[in-house]
């Protein structure tokens, strides 16, 4: 878009032209749900990442983070193998999705529960399947 200003540049002045709009997501979300509905599942999901956080701790997983939010990192009991290994194996199986995280130079497994529709019954699914994926590790190793 030339000016005949040379002082003026209106790509830097102007909307961001073909750029995405990153704020749709957020817009849309509100939108739906309102203000508090967007409260009420954020609250949800920090919950049941407490919850799971509760689950693994029992197990002697470590929680490597303090989040406030609905992302943990966490790190399997002493002799259970590879943390690759193990994400590996949980997502193999269909059962559950983690990801690999370097968290302060340390490799670890980080779950992010951010889908309304998460219940207790996947948490309690997700540590079966990190538990199963450790033992098998474990028996590997």
């Amino acid at each position: 878009m030339p000016s005949n200003l040379a002082q003026l540049d209106p790509y830097v002045t102007s909307v961001q032209w073909s750029r995405r709009f990153l704020g749709l997501r957020l817009f849309l979300s509100l939108a739906a749900a309102g203000w508090s509905g967007y409260a009420e599942h954020i609250e949800r999901a920090i919950a049941l990442a407490l919850m799971l956080r509760k689950e693994l701790e029992s197990r002697g997983w470590s929680i490597i983070n303090d989040s406030p939010l609905a992302v943990l990192c966490f790190t399997p009991p002493p002799g259970s193998g590879a943390v690759r290994s193990i994400a590996a194996r949980v997502l193999a199986s269909g059962r559950a999705w983690v990801a690999v995280a370097d968290f302060e130079g340390c490799e670890a497994i980080r779950a992010c529960i951010s889908n309304g529709e998460t219940t207790e019954h996947d948490v309690y699914e997700l540590v079966a399947v990190l538990e199963a994926s450790r033992r098998a590790e474990g028996e590997c190793a």
